[in-house]
């Protein structure tokens, strides 16, 4: 709750949220309530691929305590959304693309009644082949999953002669990485309360990352300026990128103008699994190859990313993989080929590490091998080939000069943790004779994590 106190001129500071957190008196979006509010629901695919033939309505409409009922001919302006790229509709129209594509929305006096609304919603589905992988969505002949096909975006990146430098290598390492789809999992699941002002305002209140984007998609949404919408990010139970893209916000702030009251909308965690984001799953093709004397020569890699339905910052994220595929090290040769492909599998996005995560894992793992192919200890193979000071960044960029990591580096190879590992892997292993499936190991890895949305992207706080 104590700010740094050397950082704060000598002074102990409190955290503006501080006691309300540790006192439980902070509210967040489950403990809001007005006393007029309406609940509201989304009604959302259960197939992964298929075509809409029809929607009725009318058996919702006529239910006693409901008060909205919202298809796509209800949305006023863009019926779309996303912070780079607005390919994901707020309700479908023709065709769903994920199990949790979004296709109605209601708002009642209770949940229990919404709940009997969507179940009264009848939606004709025609299935269609369902994508799956990015192999079969890079497959001759495969269905279009959007206009332009289906890869997102496509990243190339060389320097050096690569033949020339396989040519000289004394050892070569060629190893495939798969990294899984993950879920944020949160405490507090997304979720919103939306407030019609008397003025003709909406008030959001939204547990957000980035609330001056979501007013900017709400305005093209409903179609009014962003003057008329106001945005309060409430405190966050748990984000990690996950609510950095708009979730039941489209959804809330359509119900609310078109009731006239406050509504609010929180995601199951059922619903939190099926339709929030997930961390990119990729595959990672590496072919990395040393001299006789260990160094780093040449390093090959290519990546598919399943960005799965919707764009989102699918882009921006294999962007920053290519960054870190290469990482910190010293690469004379380096090709790096890349692709983000459109599936039915749900949607991938932004989380924690920006697909830094799965570049560092394939990465560190080549650095081991390579390591023990050449007979050197895995630390000081790593020393051995990290980027000097005055180096460029991985993509030849001109970065901060800093030897942070050489002293870290030193003071890790310094600490008797590191020199008398070996001692404590059999120590610890002779101490749990008696339960051979535990053991006890000391690792090292060496990892950089580049800043904003990769090298050249604006990244601008509002």
């Amino acid at each position: 709750m104590l700010l740094n106190r050397t950082a704060s001129g000598g002074r102990w500071r409190i955290r503006p949220d501080g006691p309300g957190k540790v006192t439980g008196k902070l509210a967040y979006l489950t403990d809001m309530a007005r006393p007029d509010m309406l609940v509201g629901l989304v009604l959302r695919s259960p197939h992964p691929h298929a075509r809409i033939a029809g929607i009725r309505t009318e058996g919702a409409r006529r239910l006693p305590g409901v008060h909205a009922v919202l298809t796509h001919l209800d949305v006023p302006g863009l019926n779309g959304f996303g912070i780079a790229r607005q390919d994901q509709p707020v309700l479908c129209a023709d065709r769903v693309r994920y199990i949790g594509d979004a296709v109605a929305a209601v708002a009642a006096e209770s949940l229990e009644i919404a709940e009997q609304a969507l179940r009264l919603i009848e939606v004709d589905y025609e299935p269609l082949a369902v994508i799956d992988s990015p192999a079969k969505a890079l497959a001759a002949g495969a269905p279009a999953l959007h206009p332009q096909g289906n890869i997102l975006h496509r990243r190339y990146y060389k320097r050096g002669d690569m033949e020339a430098a396989f040519a000289a290598c004394a050892h070569i390492v060629e190893e495939t990485y798969v990294t899984p789809r993950q879920m944020h999992t949160y405490m507090e699941t997304e979720g919103g309360l939306f407030v019609p002002e008397q003025n003709g305002r909406l008030t959001v209140y939204a547990p957000t990352q980035h609330g001056f984007m979501d007013r900017l998609q709400l305005s093209r949404i409903l179609a009014i300026p962003e003057t008329a919408i106001r945005v309060v990010s409430s405190p966050i139970g748990g984000s990690f990128g996950g609510k950095d893209e708009l979730n039941v916000q489209p959804y809330g702030a359509l119900l609310a103008v078109q009731t006239g009251r406050p509504v609010k909308l929180h995601n199951s965690r059922l619903e939190s699994v099926r339709a929030g984001l997930k961390r990119h799953p990729m595959t990672l093709r590496m072919k990395t190859g040393i001299d006789a004397d260990g160094r780093l020569l040449a390093h090959e890699a290519s990546i598919v990313a399943d960005t799965g339905a919707y764009a989102t910052l699918g882009a921006e994220v294999l962007n920053f993989t290519v960054e870190h595929v290469i990482g910190p090290y010293r690469f004379a040769s380096v090709e790096v080929e890349a692709l983000s492909v459109y599936t039915n599998n749900g949607m991938s996005g932004e989380f924690r590490g920006f697909g830094g995560n799965q570049a560092i894992f394939a990465l560190e793992g080549q650095m081991d091998r390579l390591a023990e192919r050449c007979g050197m200890d895995p630390w000081e193979f790593r020393r051995f080939n990290m980027r000097e000071k005055t180096d460029p960044g991985p993509l030849g960029q001109p970065i901060a000069q800093s030897d942070g990591a050489a002293q870290v580096w030193r003071a890790l190879a310094d600490s008797s943790l590191w020199r008398e590992r070996q001692g404590l892997s059999a120590r610890a292993a002779a101490a749990g004779a008696d339960a051979p499936w535990l053991r006890t190991g000391v690792g090292a890895a060496f990892i950089m994590h580049g800043g904003g949305l990769g090298v050249g992207i604006p990244d601008p706080a509002g």
